[in-house]
C-alpha cells in the first residue's frame, strides 16, 4: 500500500480563502473528478484524512484544493 504525505487542513484551506475541494482518481488516464463545497468539515480535518472516503471503483481518489482561475495580465 502507498502511503502519502499528510496535505493542509480545512482551516488552513479556508484561511486562504478556497471554498471548495477537487476530488480526482488517482490514475490520471482515467480522468473522473468531482468540485464540492469543503464546507461540511471542520477546520481541523486534513484533506488527506477524507481521501479514503472518495472511492473511484478503478482507481482512489485524490482531494485537492480548489483555487480560482488566475487572472491574466492587468486591470
Amino acid at each position: 500500500m502507498t502511503t502519502y504525505p499528510p496535505k493542509i487542513t480545512f482551516g488552513e484551506l479556508r484561511a486562504s480563502g478556497v471554498r471548495d475541494v477537487l476530488v480526482y482518481c488517482r490514475d490520471h488516464k482515467c480522468g473522473h473528478h468531482i468540485a464540492i463545497s469543503a464546507d461540511r468539515w471542520p477546520d481541523h480535518i486534513r484533506l488527506s484524512d477524507i481521501e479514503p472516503d472518495f472511492v473511484c471503483t478503478a482507481c482512489g481518489a485524490e482531494v485537492r484544493p480548489k483555487f480560482s482561475r488566475a487572472r491574466m495580465g492587468t486591470g
